[in-house]
């Protein structure tokens, strides 16, 4: 039967400086931070519990406002105030999440998590 109908929010390509990092030279200056995230609804939900739509400009300034936030240790822990934040702000039934530190070293283009989140299976 496969999976059922669903309509996703897309939030791609966010470039965020974040002062971030459990290395010594990442606890100078902020760091680059690159994000993807895909907010899943189920299609009749959205359409129907939702009106076919769903405000993400919350998320998007929490998401934002890392920026202002102090030195953190742990991409993990980013990720999960991120998912966290999904859940709160919006209605969502699962979170897609891909966290990336882009400069951390030279012979990469990147270093980070992806999650696949599961309203049902997260707990902060």
């Amino acid at each position: 039967m496969g999976e059922p109908s669903s309509v996703s929010i897309v939030m791609r390509d966010i470039e965020l400086s974040v002062r971030i990092g459990e290395h010594a030279w990442e606890k100078h200056d902020a760091q680059r931070l690159r994000l993807d995230l895909t907010l899943r609804f189920g299609l009749r939900d959205y359409n129907e519990r939702h009106g076919g739509y769903v405000n993400y400009d919350p998320l998007r300034a929490f998401v934002k406002a890392m920026e202002d936030r102090p030195h953190t240790e742990r991409i993990e822990t980013l990720a999960r105030d991120i998912i966290a934040a999904c859940f709160e702000l919006t209605p969502t039934e699962r979170v897609e999440l891909t966290i990336m530190k882009p400069d951390i070293f030279p012979e990469m283009k990147g270093v980070g998590l992806r999650y696949d989140v599961a309203r049902a299976d997260f707990s902060t």
